[in-house]
């Protein structure tokens, strides 16, 4: 399986995932015993931010890789970054700054509080040039748990989405009802663990993949765990439809409101008619 959204490399300036090589070791066994035979070490790159050099990330990959290999660890690395969405952003792209998957698919992350006016213009721009949007985590991002149709239109421009497997594992949250709502309706195309340490945020995913495999078909796991990031990492193309039967995710809540009230009205007809 391919976990396309992790924080495995260590030391990365302006990132906030692994600190130290030894932790990295103790993730990338626990990305093994949770499945998983390739990683996607995304860094931060915030532009105006301290951030992981290109040719320094790719060696780190080399020789982690190199380095567990020799403990008998097959796990392969591939760097990259996850990217915050900014009008900077695009300058940094065109100067080669940023890692792409394969030269092509960019991990974007949104503000995870309000709204970018400019986010679908932004996305077109970079399209231009090109690149394939994964959005990362977007059942974390506030403006689309109060307005899930926003991953719809996401998707319509063009783009990806990217599951955080942990979301699965909190269903009373906002954050775990809206990825919920986006599994149902196949919206997801990739998941990752977007582990950050070897403790409360590890790549110790295998809960939340059980969760995951009750939750879909084995065809769309299969999918979401194997067929799309492979074809991602080799910079192939990527079907990013969902399934055509959703409608409207109001609709849904304006449903369950009338069966409730219809419910209520009928237990009280019928406790009417019980005291007559």
């Amino acid at each position: 399986m391919y976990d396309i959204h992790s924080h495995l490399l260590p030391n990365v300036p302006g990132d906030d995932g692994a600190s130290s090589h030894d932790m990295t070791c103790r993730m990338a066994r626990q990305s093994l015993n949770a499945g998983f035979s390739h990683v996607l070490a995304t860094s931060h790159f915030i532009a105006g931010e301290p951030y992981g050099k290109r040719e320094d990330l790719l060696i780190s990959a080399r020789v982690i890789s190199k380095f567990l290999q020799t403990k008998g660890m097959d796990l392969q690395i591939v760097p990259a970054h996850e990217a915050y969405l900014m009008p900077e952003l695009i300058h940094h792209i065109k100067k080669g700054e940023v890692i792409l998957i394969a030269n092509r698919y960019l991990l974007l992350e949104l503000p995870m509080s309000g709204w970018m006016p400019e986010t679908f213009s932004l996305i077109a721009d970079l399209q231009e040039l090109g690149i394939k949007i994964i959005i990362a985590h977007p059942e974390r991002c506030s403006a689309i748990t109060e307005k899930p149709e926003l991953a719809v239109e996401l998707i319509d421009s063009g783009a990806y989405l990217q599951l955080n497997l942990g979301s699965l594992k909190h269903p009373s949250s906002s954050t775990g009802r809206t990825a919920r709502k986006l599994l149902k309706y196949k919206m997801y195309h990739f998941v990752g663990s977007d582990a950050h340490n070897d403790t409360k945020r590890s790549p110790q995913v295998g809960d939340s993949l059980e969760i995951l495999k009750s939750l879909t078909r084995q065809d769309y796991f299969e999918q979401l765990t194997r067929r799309n990031p492979e074809r991602a990492f080799k910079g192939y193309e990527v079907d990013n439809s969902f399934d055509e039967a959703w409608s409207s995710f109001e609709d849904a809540k304006l449903s369950a409101t009338v069966m409730l009230k219809e419910s209520f009205w009928k237990r009280l007809e019928a406790w009417r008619y019980a005291r007559r």
